[in-house]
């Protein structure tokens, strides 16, 4: 299965979906952590993603993911995948979608004022 997600720079790009537990390859590009929509309707909202990263290899950087179970725990059941082998495209590609979507998880920490 696959789904879009669109940039900030209005350009869609096409992940592959898959299921919270996978063997990952050794490709690399674009990764998000995803809760999934009400498919087919989307009628709760469609997904949302959680956090979204790169690596240089999937393999390596989902085996034990050290955000996985923040997102999990906020609703992830998806991961989903673009693979990008080209470094320079990759972080360009990452910051057109983390412009659009604003992930929980890839913000900032809050400080607390006391």
């Amino acid at each position: 299965m696959n789904f879009s997600w669109q940039g900030g720079s209005g350009r869609w790009y096409e992940f592959d979906v898959a299921r919270e537990k996978a063997v990952w390859g050794p490709e690399g590009g674009l990764y998000m952590f995803v809760k999934p929509g009400d498919y087919p309707s989307m009628e709760a909202g469609g997904p949302i993603c959680l956090y979204a990263a790169m690596a240089e290899s999937f393999e390596h950087a989902l085996a034990r993911h050290e955000l996985w179970q923040a997102a999990h725990t906020l609703g992830a059941r998806e991961v989903h995948l673009l693979v990008i082998e080209d470094a320079v495209r990759r972080e360009r590609v990452l910051k057109d979608i983390l412009n659009a979507q604003t992930p929980i998880l890839n913000r900032q920490p809050m400080r607390r004022v006391a």
